[in-house]
């Protein structure tokens, strides 16, 4: 089993006062696009994406993860126990 995901380059990048003189408008943009912010002299950088898109990024990641753990109990021929029902 193998578990494809893709991210791409983020390609919008500015300055954090630009960032901060219309950050309304920057806030809307990250929703569809996820952008950088990067503070003086382009030292620290921060990535604003949506709420949805950082919850689809967490949920891969855990995907990812249950995909290895399955097929490292699958190759060594662990038992699979199904969930407890609370």
């Amino acid at each position: 089993m193998s578990i494809a995901i893709a991210f791409n380059k983020i390609e919008s990048m500015v300055g954090v006062s630009d960032f901060r003189a219309a950050i309304s408008s920057y806030l809307r943009k990250a929703r569809s696009k996820p952008l950088v912010v990067a503070t003086g002299r382009g030292m620290e950088q921060f990535v604003v994406l949506s709420a949805d898109a950082y919850n689809r990024l967490v949920e891969a990641r855990e995907d990812a993860i249950d995909a290895r753990e399955l097929k490292r109990l699958v190759k060594r021929g662990g038992k699979m126990r199904p969930w407890k029902k609370r």
